[in-house]
């Protein structure tokens, strides 16, 4: 009994641990706008596109180049930018693969649309 109680406590340890660096592949699932929220099926990626290994988010808006702000292989991930029409991207990747992507409008009344969703690292 001993044995298999700490066989089930050894067993988290031994679990295969999530890859957490580029690329990311991201199903959003969510998105609000203000206080409206419905649901979505987009996908967002992180990838290295260029052979100076530049990051960059790719989105159904377009790609636009990131940031990676925090450590490499370290989460939570953090990639924030900049995109075509005054926009700021934020995109944070959590421990367990859940991911929250705010844009920020600025080129007229200010605006911010959060998305939902999940990240799994190729």
């Amino acid at each position: 009994m001993r044995v298999a109680r700490a066989l089930c406590l050894l067993a988290p340890a031994f679990a295969p641990s999530p890859a957490i660096a580029e690329p990311w592949t991201c199903e959003m699932t969510v998105i609000c706008q203000n206080l409206d929220c419905h649901a979505v099926d987009d996908t967002y990626q992180i990838i290295a596109a260029d052979h100076a290994g530049d990051l960059f988010l790719t989105s159904p808006a377009g790609d636009h180049p990131v940031t990676r702000l925090t450590a490499r292989g370290a989460l939570p991930a953090a990639y924030a930018g900049a995109g075509d029409a005054a926009l700021g991207e934020l995109i944070t990747i959590l421990d367990d693969g859940r991911a929250l992507l705010s844009i920020h409008g600025y080129d007229g009344p200010a605006r911010t649309t959060t998305v939902f969703g999940t990240c799994l690292s190729q």
